[in-house]
């Protein structure tokens, strides 16, 4: 798959020397994207020890827009992949044909991707997220063109999620790229008193997964 089709040169953005994993995220790595889809980033970034014992904190996150780029220092990174954060896991589990920059931490880091799953925060992160999406979903009346085209993804991206956390408790490992991305665009054009009833049964069915992952 060519992540980068439609990625021109000016578009590329640039990241810090001391940067050792970078890969696409959003939509476009979850097959997904629409025409108006832009290209998200995230990464991680090596912090040299000498600033780290330094009197100064150094940054731990750097965000940028237009492009949409997020980057974490390791040991943030590494937090945030213990408590199962769906956004931060994906660069774990992502294609490597979908990462601009991976070197050799980088590398080892997606070889131990499982030492950082438990049921309990896989659980609690992919099924909470996609509940807090679903009370977004609930609360929505009539709305114009504008909030309808945000219900619509972000009635997809709860089922994504609860299919991806799905995977990850029964099988220990995710797929980014979703298999059914018909179904979930007309979920995500089914009316809110449609939508809630199948929402609710597919977390109800998410919390009743077996799992494989170490509490």
């Amino acid at each position: 798959m060519n992540y980068f089709r439609d990625l021109k040169e000016e578009e590329l953005p640039t990241f810090p020397n001391n940067t050792i994993l970078v890969g696409l995220t959003g939509s476009r790595l979850y097959g997904m994207d629409t025409p108006e889809s832009d290209y998200d980033w995230k990464g991680i970034f090596q912090t040299p020890t000498r600033e780290l014992l330094g009197i100064s904190t150094p940054p731990d996150t750097i965000v940028t827009n237009k492009p949409d780029v997020s980057l974490y220092e390791i040991q943030k990174f590494i937090q945030l992949a213990l408590k199962a954060n769906p956004s931060i896991l994906d660069l774990l589990y992502s294609p490597k044909e979908s990462h601009l920059i991976i070197t050799k931490v980088g590398t080892q880091l997606r070889e131990i991707r499982q030492c950082f799953l438990s049921e309990t925060h896989v659980r609690n992160a992919f099924g909470g997220y996609a509940y807090q999406q679903f009370k977004r979903l609930e609360k929505r009346g009539d709305f114009g063109s504008d909030i309808k085209k945000r219900y619509s993804k972000h009635a997809r991206h709860m089922f994504r999620l609860l299919d991806a956390g799905a995977q990850l408790l029964t099988t220990g490992t995710m797929d980014v790229a979703v298999h059914n991305r018909d179904e979930l665009f007309q979920l995500g054009e089914l009316p809110p008193e449609k939508l809630v009833p199948i929402a609710l049964d597919a977390i109800e069915k998410f919390n009743g997964l077996p799992s494989v992952l170490p509490e």
